[in-house]
């Protein structure tokens, strides 16, 4: 049966090898800085497992009380690497602060002849405090493209849990789980558990960040590069969620806006001042209904998703698009010109074919062009026959017709 040094030996080298395969990806993937941070703990692992195992390489408890400071601050690194991970600033003098601390106390109160009985104890919270804070910065992250993030927040969550269910037997348990004479069977689960816990990380952290760079080359293949808005890449993904999930209530549709005579624009004025008027439609819908929800499908054209508790609710929504847009002026040097848009609008229904619904949206948007332009115009619902033009309706009600 092997002893408890061999065992903590083997550990150490186990870290070793995990430590130089991160090393070793960092540069093969260019060195990037968030991979610093998360190459920390696995290279504070290294000197902490040697520190614990050959505590006599400094003299008296010195080297075992710096051994379990190193181990504190590899917990501390994960959450830390989380946070990097995360696009979050690290904040390593917050994480240093309660390591200093636990070292400290462990010096002083839990020093042999004090109360050696409390030593292990605030590191153990230090241990769940860390994993605690890991597992709600993976928690934030957790998206469908980004299926390790929930995995490595189910991992430290659990991890928490344990330290938490732990706590109370600090202090009557053989160490390194508590004050008591070491035993073979405690230093094997207890290193058993680090590397558990580490080759967990180092997994599924190399997976996330893969899942990351695809995420990311997604969201560029999805946004046209000229308005930053979505493109019709985009757009189509948006229609096939609310095709499979439904909407959240009240009424949804689908709306193209198309900016009219633009051909004269750019004839005018130049492609640039077009590129200007584009970039102003885009601003305009952004900050009518919300950035996610807009698209350039076309060159001057533009579709977007209006939700809404009733269909009157979605055409007041995209008459206040259309408004604002004509409201709006196109500056560049000592060009100023003020343009208009035509829009065209069709609700989704559940079960509808949603290709079927753009199209009908992208009929209502001619007809509002053949109708004199500028105004907007819904598509006809199963059980009406005409499409409804909302401006000419406004232009009665206000003559009293």
């Amino acid at each position: 049966m092997p002893d408890i040094t061999t065992i903590a030996a083997c550990s150490t080298a186990l870290g070793a090898i995990m430590c130089i395969a991160i090393l070793l990806s960092w540069f093969k993937d260019g060195r990037p800085t968030q991979r610093r941070w998360q190459f920390a703990p696995f290279g504070i692992a290294v000197p902490a497992g040697v520190l614990l195992t050959y505590p006599d390489v400094l003299p008296g408890p010195l080297g075992l009380m710096l051994g379990w400071f190193a181990l504190t601050v590899v917990y501390g690194s994960a959450w830390l690497a989380a946070r990097v991970t995360a696009g979050r600033k690290p904040l390593p003098l917050v994480m240093l602060a309660p390591c200093l601390a636990v070292l400290f106390f462990t010096a002083t109160v839990g020093a042999d002849g004090a109360f050696p009985e409390l030593r292990m104890l605030p590191r153990v919270l230090l241990f769940a405090l860390f994993d605690g804070l890991a597992a709600r910065e993976f928690a934030r992250m957790r998206a469908p493209q980004l299926q390790s993030a929930t995995t490595l927040y189910w991992i430290f969550a659990v991890f928490c849990v344990f330290e938490i269910l732990r706590a109370p037997f600090s202090l009557s348990l053989p160490a390194p789980f508590g004050p008591k004479e070491t035993q073979v069977w405690s230093i094997a689960l207890f290193n058993f558990l680090i590397v558990l816990q580490g080759l967990l990380l180092g997994v599924f952290l190399t997976a996330l960040g893969r899942e990351q760079l695809a995420a990311q080359h997604y969201r560029l293949a999805s946004i046209d590069p000229l308005t930053g808005i979505g493109n019709r890449r985009a757009l189509d993904d948006r229609m096939e969620a609310i095709a499979q999930t439904g909407t959240r209530g009240g009424c949804t549709a689908v709306a193209l806006l198309d900016i009219d005579r633009f051909k004269a624009i750019n004839d005018e004025h130049g492609h640039g001042f077009g590129d200007m008027v584009i970039v102003g439609a885009a601003m305009v819908a952004r900050e009518v209904l919300g950035a996610g929800n807009v698209f350039r499908v076309g060159g001057e054209e533009f579709a977007a998703i209006i939700e809404a508790p009733s269909p009157e609710a979605v055409m007041a929504k995209a008459e206040k698009l259309r408004e604002a847009f004509e409201a709006r002026s196109h500056v560049s040097g000592d060009i100023s010109r003020r343009c208009t848009a035509s829009v065209g609008v069709a609700m989704l229904e559940p079960g509808d074919d949603h290709a079927a619904r753009f199209a009908a949206a992208d009929e209502a948007l001619y007809e509002a062009k053949r109708l004199g332009r500028n105004r907007t115009v819904m598509a006809p619902l199963p059980v009406q026959e005409d499409p409804i033009d909302f401006r000419a309706a406004a232009e009665r009600r206000a003559a009293g017709v």
